[in-house]
C-alpha cells in the first residue's frame, strides 16, 4: 500500500509539473504574441521608419546626431496606445541652453483627456533607455517628476 501511495504521489507531481510547464509556455507564447502585435513608427525631421526597421542602434544613431540650433527630433508612436500613452519624443533645443535633450511624452485617456509631460536633460543614456523600454517592453517612464506641459501645448 505504501508503494501505491508513492506511485500516486509521483504521478500527481508529474501531472502538476506538466500542467505548470504547458501553462507557462502558453503564458510566454501570449506575451510574445502581444509584443509581436505591437506596431511602432518612428519619425524624425529627416525620415520615417516603420516597425521592422526599428532597433536600439537606430535610436542611438539618431539621438547621437542631434545638434543644437537645429530642431532635431525623434517621435516614437505605437499603433495602439500603451496604458493611454500615445507617443514619446525627444528633441534637441533650437538654441544653446544648459540641457541637450527635451524628452516629452503624451497621454490620451477618457478620464483626463490629453496630457503631456516634459523633461529637459543632459543624460543621453537615459533618453535612449526610455525609447528602448517603450519600444521593446512597452514600459512608460515615471513622469511624476516631469513638468506637466498640457496647458502650454493645448493653448489655442
Amino acid at each position: 500500500m505504501c508503494k501505491m501511495k508513492q506511485k500516486m504521489i509521483v504521478r500527481m507531481i508529474t501531472i502538476l509539473m506538466t500542467l505548470a510547464f504547458f501553462t507557462g509556455c502558453a503564458a510566454d507564447s501570449q506575451k510574445e504574441d502581444v509584443a509581436q502585435e505591437m506596431v511602432f513608427s518612428l519619425r524624425t525631421n529627416y525620415s520615417e521608419f516603420f516597425d521592422d526597421e526599428l532597433s536600439t542602434l537606430l535610436f542611438e544613431e539618431i539621438i547621437g546626431s542631434f545638434e543644437p540650433d537645429i530642431w532635431d527630433f525623434m517621435v516614437l508612436a505605437p499603433e495602439k496606445p500603451i496604458n493611454n500613452c500615445t507617443f514619446i519624443q525627444v528633441g534637441a533645443p533650437d538654441e544653446i541652453v544648459d540641457y541637450h535633450y527635451t524628452l516629452e511624452i503624451g497621454f490620451d485617456s477618457d478620464e483626463s483627456g490629453l496630457t503631456m509631460y516634459r523633461l529637459n536633460t543632459l543624460d543621453r543614456d537615459f533618453v535612449l533607455q526610455c525609447f528602448v523600454d517603450y519600444w521593446q517592453d512597452q514600459l512608460i517612464p515615471d513622469v511624476s517628476s516631469w513638468e506637466d506641459i498640457t496647458e502650454e501645448v493645448l493653448l489655442p
